[in-house]
């Protein structure tokens, strides 16, 4: 009984990460007997040295290979679910928002930085085009909250996602899994490690994964909402003739697939509901290639570490979208974006662990070149559409302007100066002849259409074309000085310098004939105003850290820390306009980490409190009669909230694991454009994050079929959130509130809160080197919404993308 009981504790305790250059064998051995006699002590590097995650003071969820494996998470965006603090609804796998805290950047253009910034082995990508990516062969992965600028450096502001690799080694080893499921999935997995040479060990991690649609289509057998990816990482690993280090590692991934469903809400343009059959008259489709290489080299100096990490990374992406949400030929809308992405990094570090005082000092170096066209398309009929909601009517309730009215309307608002000339003359011309302003519009307009006929049933497309060159330089210092056996001090700072230089250009791409005033061809900008212009900016910043820690046993440690962050400023990416501010947090927390029952149950505790100056904010408005436009606002914010992380051993074959956060967030300044004077929205939470999050996970550990089994069942609740800052108010909603499942009937018309249960079985043969699992994903089949909004708003279509439903599947594993 007792040498069953160690196989079952092994299991529950399973090792998590390999060991650090910097780790010594007796802490290994150290580690491995605390884990033999309870959870899991899981290694951490979010002080860029390896170290138990409860003696770090740093809010910090990690999630090791056996967590990611159980709960079957394939990518950063499965981990806002089951992480406080965390959020990550992304309907697309390559134009994703990470929030944390309440703090994202929803910017789509090239011309702000994620304010998360992730990070895979050390090497920054934080470029919303690629910073999904797919758990291919990774140990773990660590969700470091708060302001994170000292160690990690730009962009980390919110706070920063570390996804680790595993190590090569020299035990020939290898596994692979195979997954069949629901909607066609199809899942191939490979990974394996070996010795090369006497000194080299290499690593190669392989995934490919395939799904059908899952959405109905209205009048069609198809489903949409597809999967295609494949992914492959390697690694190698030598020791020099110098007892030093040298990592190589080399990653690849590939997307092909259909892009993001969405729905109208506006009953009048489809049926208005986010879970009935879906309507399009353009297919969204998405494609990314990402890559990366980095080198990374450690030596030991007379008692200190030395690390050199070079990297390069680049991707390609394009997103074409269907925005309005609908199969009406007045409200057609679609998006492209395509990007073209290079970055090279360097980092250098010094670094020593001693009794009393472990210190790191570092410098890095970070350069990259993007270039981003951005293009709408719409029928010339939209320009119906886009009036109706201008004038601030129902487009439920008020008839589409006949279509000559609609154009002439367009070269009112939106042609040359010419072009408005010639209109508003002609139009001037017969109200003079006895015609009202309708009539003399509505025939301007006919004459328009009928000299431009086959111009005016097509579909019109405007693009805005972007560069950007960002070079970032940095230094950086972190000690922790032990003032007692119990007490410790951290003091710590970066100073970052951030030069950007970007240009913009849109040239006019439609030309209608003007019929009268002697013209001729003039060209029509709808969506992008014809402009090019050259910018440059830099942004340089001091960010502090001061933590203190106290160790009261081995058991129990509390701290309170002070950190500062800071993103750089930007650029408006679609229309020339003074380069916004940078942004600046200044958060402070204490928490509490602990250990009980020995090492039976753990319990994290932080509250934190924050300030935001100058939070970047893109939104699609225009001043009134006029066309919305997308350009960004510095506004002022603050937030204050709590997390729990409970995890517990019931028995030796029980484990259960509770998280819990909850956050109040509210803007306290508004800048206005300069056509505003209301419309403030102090007061207001932030948009995108839920005010409650919580999940509970039970993992039970059985015997059976001459193996042993693990039932692991998650339930994940996500709050109500608000969205909507990155569309135009609507004057009017095109929908009644409370009538659309998944919306609350309340002012901010926020996405209604919903839980997700998740299950998996897994059996592991004792006599042979195979196990099988069968998983649920959404097993209760909810109905939930991802989010709402979008910039079809503009012609009265506000969009919904439901999201995933009931999912399953089995796997079948196989190691040697």
């Amino acid at each position: 009984m007792q040498q069953q009981g160690k196989v079952r504790m092994s299991r529950i305790g399973l090792a998590v990460c390999l060991a650090m250059a910097s780790q010594t064998a007796q802490a290994q051995q150290n580690n491995t007997k605390a884990e033999a006699e309870g959870l899991e002590i899981i290694q951490v590097t979010a002080q860029k040295r390896s170290e138990n995650m409860q003696q770090v003071p740093i809010a910090i969820t990690a999630f090791s290979r056996d967590n990611i494996d159980k709960m079957g998470l394939v990518n950063v965006n499965d981990l806002g679910r089951i992480t406080p603090g965390l959020e990550t609804n992304n309907a697309t796998a390559t134009q994703t928002s990470f929030n944390i805290r309440g703090i994202s950047t929803n910017d789509f253009g090239i011309g702000l930085d994620a304010a998360v910034a992730v990070y895979i082995d050390g090497v920054y990508v934080g470029r919303r085009g690629t910073s999904n990516m797919n758990f291919t062969d990774v140990e773990r992965v660590e969700v470091l909250k708060g302001p994170q600028g000292t160690l990690f450096g730009r962009n980390s502001a919110a706070g920063a996602i570390h996804i680790i690799t595993k190590a090569a080694s020299a035990d020939a080893e290898g596994q692979f899994r195979a997954t069949l499921g629901s909607h066609g999935k199809q899942k191939m997995e490979f990974s394996g490690t070996a010795a090369l040479t006497d000194n080299v060990n290499g690593r190669i991690g392989i995934n490919r994964n395939k799904r059908d649609g899952y959405l109905d289509v209205k009048d069609s057998k198809d489903k949409y909402g597809n999967q295609n990816d494949w992914s492959a990482r390697g690694s190698l690993e030598t020791t020099l003739k110098n007892g030093a280090s040298l990592v190589a590692r080399a990653d690849v991934s590939n997307i092909d697939q259909q892009g993001r469903p969405a729905v109208t809400l506006n009953t009048a343009y489809g049926s208005g509901d986010p879970f009935g059959p879906i309507e399009y008259d353009f297919e969204g489709h998405e494609t990314r290639e990402a890559g990366g290489l980095s080198v990374e080299y450690q030596q030991d100096w007379s008692g200190m570490q030395f690390t050199s990490l070079t990297a390069y990374r680049q991707f390609d992406r394009g997103n074409a979208m269907e925005d309005d949400g609908s199969a009406f030929a007045r409200a057609f809308f679609a998006s492209n974006l395509i990007e073209d992405q290079k970055q090279l990094s360097q980092e250098f570090r010094l670094s020593q662990n001693g009794d009393d005082f472990k210190w790191t000092l570092g410098a890095n170096w970070f350069r990259e070149n993007i270039e981003q066209i951005t293009q709408a398309t719409f029928n010339t009929l939209t320009f119906d559409a886009l009036a109706v909601v201008q004038m601030g009517a129902d487009p439920r309730s008020v008839p589409m302007l006949p279509l000559g009215t609609g154009v002439a309307g367009a070269y009112m608002t939106m042609g040359t100066a010419a072009a408005r000339q010639a209109v508003a003359a002609e139009i001037g011309r017969l109200m003079m002849q006895g015609m009202s302003f309708a009539q003399a519009q509505a025939s301007v307009g006919n004459a328009l259409v009928n000299a431009n006929l086959t111009k005016v049933m097509g579909q019109h497309m405007e693009q805005f074309d972007n560069e950007g060159t960002t070079t970032s330089t940095a230094i950086y210092f972190d000690g922790t000085y032990a003032l007692t056996d119990k007490l410790d001090l951290t003091l710590g700072g970066r100073y970052t310098f951030d030069k950007k230089d970007f240009y913009l250009s849109s040239v006019p791409r439609n030309f209608f004939n003007m019929p009268f005033g002697n013209v001729g061809q003039v060209p029509l900008a709808v969506a992008f105003i014809p402009q090019s212009a050259d910018q440059n900016a830099d942004w340089s910043k001091f960010t502090p850290r001061a933590v203190l820690d106290y160790q009261w046993t081995p058991e129990l440690m509390t701290y309170i820390s002070y950190a500062e962050g800071f993103k750089a400023g930007g650029f408006n990416t679609l229309g020339e306009a003074a380069p916004v501010k940078e942004e600046t947090v200044k958060n402070t927390e204490i928490g509490v980490k602990s250990t009980w029952l020995d090492n039976r149950v753990r319990l994290n505790l932080s509250a934190y409190q924050y300030d935001y100056t100058n939070l970047q904010q893109l939104e699609l408005v225009g001043p009134p009669g006029g066309v919305p436009t997308y350009n960004l606002r510095n506004v002022d914010a603050e937030g204050k909230g709590v997390e729990l992380e409970l995890i517990a051993l019931v028995t030796d074959d029980l484990r259960l694991t509770a998280n819990y956060g909850h956050l109040n967030t509210e803007y306290t300044q508004w800048q206005y454009f300069s056509w505003e004077n209301s419309g403030s929205k102090v007061g207001q939470p932030i948009s995108g994050m839920p005010e409650d999050q919580a999940s509970l996970l039970l993992d039970y550990y059985f015997a059976g079929l001459n193996g042993q089994f693990n039932w692991n069942l998650t339930y994940s609740y996500t709050g109500d959130r608000t969205e909507g800052v990155d569309g135009p108010k609507l004057a009017v909603l095109p929908f009644e509130q409370g009538s659309v499942k998944g919306l609350n009937n309340d002012a901010l018309n926020s996405i209604k809160g919903f839980g997700l249960v998740n299950t998996r079985l897994s059996w592991q043969s004792d006599n042979h080197p195979f196990s099988l699992a069968f998983f649920i994903n959404n097993a209760l089949d909810e109905q939930y919404i991802i989010q709402t909004g979008g910039q079809a708003m503009a012609v009265g279509s506000p969009i919904a993308t439901p999201g995933l439903p009931r999912m399953y599947g089995i796997e079948f594993g196989l190691t040697f």
